[in-house]
């Protein structure tokens, strides 16, 4: 056990002996922390930070957006909450995926315009970076096909459509993944769709990639019309079929996959939803949406406690601090609040605590609500207009000017001439060639020899790298998420 206070001596001995050493060493250990500081930190944004907590304005706006959907925003003390009421009968609502894959991000407004959704919102929990940036932590099922495991037994919500009408359910739950084998054995499944850590099996599907992306050090099972038709051990990032899956795992979890399958077996995925309330489980299967996020903030009108935010596995950090929240809830009659909490200027992070934002769903009436990702991931668009920041006159005109594209300024013309032909010299370029060569006569008296007078080329406005139209970014995209939830009116062609 090293003596604290002797290293203390020894330390203080070194900077008495060596003080140049040192003064050198601590400049260059403070040099580095500052330029990490000034990487990380957005200086520029502090100011903004205090001001919005003084900032004078005050707004209460509430205007329908579509049949069925009311949009309401707040302004109070700097913080900008929208509420976005939608009636079940009146929309059709489901969740995408960033890129239309399994992992990587795109940005909110991006994702809406691509699959032409009038109303967004940022959906779950995502890896930031890695290999896997973008792969959904978290819930996410669509079109009844799990992409996502649940997390933790964290807050879920669900979506599906009868008679009609979207039916929304919000619960904790887990996943019972496995695989059944012919004689009966089955393997537990430990994940989908990401990466694969040690002593597992896990399940890859052709949305998530066109190869599994997996180290050579384990197995995979390529399985197509549930029959196993390849077997690669010890060859990671295999090509997952078009027409099926496959099962990848290591460790112990290979030896098992090597001792109990083989080439032409049969194999089947079976699946149990154990949702926190008991007796929902047949009623989770019949669900074609789902998309988690936690913790879960109210249930049958009552608040959650921060114990049992922690165990979901959110800590004070996070539910006992202001931040952009994104949330979903739900009231007794079926209608949906979809709410986003941010600051009124973009780039300045601001919001409630989740204890804050449970009372307020309580105030709008919702008996059910979940949390889902939030930071500056917390964005909510309506119309291709993102409404979760206030847009200032400053900001409309700055956004005009970059959308506007670059119109090159016209070069005074020069007096330049077209140079003269041979058949027909100009009577010009003649008399100053004779000027500036009047010693040599003949030469200035055969026009047939005369160069003609170069014109200036005028300087080329375009870019290079095949002349390309420079696209200004639209401002405020906020930051590039891995999924997302859109809202149509019922029967749009797009919702389908």
């Amino acid at each position: 056990m090293f003596d604290i206070v002797y290293l203390g001596q020894r330390f203080f001995r070194f900077i008495k002996r060596y003080p140049r050493t040192f003064t050198i060493v601590g400049f260059l250990l403070i040099f580095g922390i500052g330029i990490w500081v000034g990487r990380e930190v957005q200086f520029g944004k502090i100011p903004d930070y205090f001001k919005s907590y003084t900032d004078p304005e005050r707004s209460d706006e509430t205007k329908q957006v579509l049949p069925g959907i009311v949009h309401r925003q707040i302004l109070d003390d700097g913080v900008l909450t929208n509420i976005l009421s939608v009636a079940p009968d009146a929309v059709d609502i489901r969740p995408y995926r960033a890129l239309s894959a399994g992992i990587g991000t795109e940005s909110l407004p991006s994702i809406a315009q691509r699959h032409k959704a009038p109303i967004a919102i940022n959906g779950g929990f995502f890896e930031m970076g890695g290999t896997f940036r973008g792969e959904s932590v978290g819930a996410l099922k669509i079109d009844g096909e799990w992409m996502s495991e649940p997390e933790q037994g964290r807050g879920v919500i669900g979506f599906r459509t009868v008679d009609g009408k979207i039916e929304t359910y919000i619960d904790r739950i887990a996943l019972q993944h496995e695989i059944v084998l012919p004689d009966g054995t089955t393997l537990k499944i430990d994940g989908i769709n990401r990466g694969r850590l040690r002593n597992e099996l896990v399940l890859y599907r052709p949305h998530f990639h066109s190869v599994t992306l997996t180290m050579a050090d384990g197995v995979e099972v390529v399985v197509r019309n549930d029959k196993v038709v390849d077997i690669h051990d010890g060859h990671g990032s295999s090509r997952i079929p078009a027409d099926g899956y496959i099962l990848s795992a290591n460790g112990k979890k290979r030896g098992l996959m090597l001792k109990y399958i083989d080439l032409g077996d049969s194999v089947e995925i079976r699946e149990t939803v154990i949702p926190e309330r008991v007796g929902n489980s047949n009623l989770w299967k019949g669900f074609t949406h789902v998309i988690g996020g936690g913790p879960l903030l109210l249930r049958h009108g009552v608040i959650s406690t921060k114990e049992a935010y922690k165990r979901e596995g959110f800590d004070a950090s996070f539910h006992s601090f202001g931040h952009p929240r994104t949330a979903v809830g739900k009231k007794a009659d079926g209608t949906l609040l979809f709410v986003t909490i941010t600051a009124a200027k973009p780039g300045v992070r601001r919001g409630v605590t989740l204890q804050q934002l449970a009372k307020l769903f309580a105030e709008w009436g919702a008996t059910d609500a979940t949390n889902l990702d939030g930071g500056y991931s917390s964005m909510m668009i309506i119309r291709n207009q993102v409404v979760s920041f206030k847009r200032t006159q400053r900001d409309r005109s700055r956004s005009d000017d970059k959308s506007k594209p670059a119109v090159p300024k016209k070069q005074p013309e020069k007096n330049v001439k077209p140079p003269p032909s041979k058949k027909q010299p100009d009577k010009d370029a003649k008399s100053s060639l004779s000027k500036k060569q009047p010693e040599n006569k003949s030469e200035s008296a055969s026009p047939d020899k005369q160069e003609p007078q170069k014109a200036t080329p005028e300087r080329n406005p375009k870019t290079a790298r095949g002349n390309r139209r420079v696209r200004p970014m639209p401002m405020f995209q906020g930051r590039s998420i891995s999924d997302a939830i859109l809202i149509f009116p019922r029967g749009s062609a797009a919702s389908k």
